[in-house]
């Protein structure tokens, strides 16, 4: 039972508890390697760590709120999923599409280095792979201000994690975490590829673009709090 385990600990697992508790249930992922800045290292992260060690405690005290505990090792991820659908952020068209530019650099890479799990991005590559794959003729506000304004929201989601400078700047680095798998289902993501990739012929002035679909049809994935889809060959 939760109340036993509790107080089985001492009272700072106690304090550590409590505070780990607040960041999964703000953050919606943990990762198991955070980005320090100063040593310019992946190092173990310690709401990871101590998550591991009191899972089933974490995962009874969440049920109460209708919550799920998942960790996918592979990744190294641990995260929360609503049964109750409230608690969602909703993302903007213009951040689903920096979303997918984002997943479809990470998996590029990562194809190429199967043993990692951050991909090193820049400014520089981030605007030439928005052009290269069209985002910005579906969207005139993917500026550099804005992508810059949208990572600095998806690092509160451990979904980046800024590694020189700041996103307001006009250069900066960051890594896309593994996280980035989770964000949008496999579902919302192929649709929002065919919508990208449909044939020249296709567009019209009568053509629905991503911005004129009924509210309904958008695609407006949940963050963090959606139960992460596999494809049918198993992959994420």
């Amino acid at each position: 039972m939760f109340v036993e385990e509790y107080e089985k600990m001492s009272r700072g697992d106690r304090s550590l508890f409590s505070e780990t508790v607040n960041d999964l249930l703000y953050q919606c992922y943990i990762v198991r390697k955070s980005y320090d800045r100063k040593s310019r290292m992946f190092r173990a992260d310690p709401g990871y760590m101590f998550i591991e060690r009191y899972y089933s405690v974490f995962e009874e005290y969440l049920s109460y709120m209708d919550m799920t505990l998942s960790k996918n090792d592979e990744d190294g991820i641990i995260f929360v999923t609503s049964g109750a659908e409230r608690n969602h952020f909703r993302m903007d068209p213009t951040t689903t599409l920096v979303v997918f530019a984002l997943r479809s650099y990470y998996e590029g890479q990562i194809e190429k280095a199967p043993a990692e799990t951050e991909v090193l991005m820049t400014s520089g590559q981030m605007m030439t792979l928005v052009q290269e794959l069209g985002l910005s003729n579906v969207s005139k506000r993917l500026s550099s201000q804005t992508i810059g304004s949208i990572l600095r929201t998806l690092d509160g989601f451990n979904v980046v994690s800024r590694a020189t400078n700041s996103y307001g700047d006009p250069t900066y680095t960051f890594f896309i975490m593994p996280t980035i798998r989770y964000v949008i289902s496999s579902e919302k993501l192929n649709a929002l590829y065919t919508f990208l990739t449909r044939p020249e012929e296709e567009e019209d002035d009568h053509s629905p673009s991503l911005f004129d679909m009924p509210a309904k049809e958008k695609i407006t994935p949940k963050m963090g709090m959606d139960i992460p889809v596999e494809d049918e060959g198993g992959n994420n």
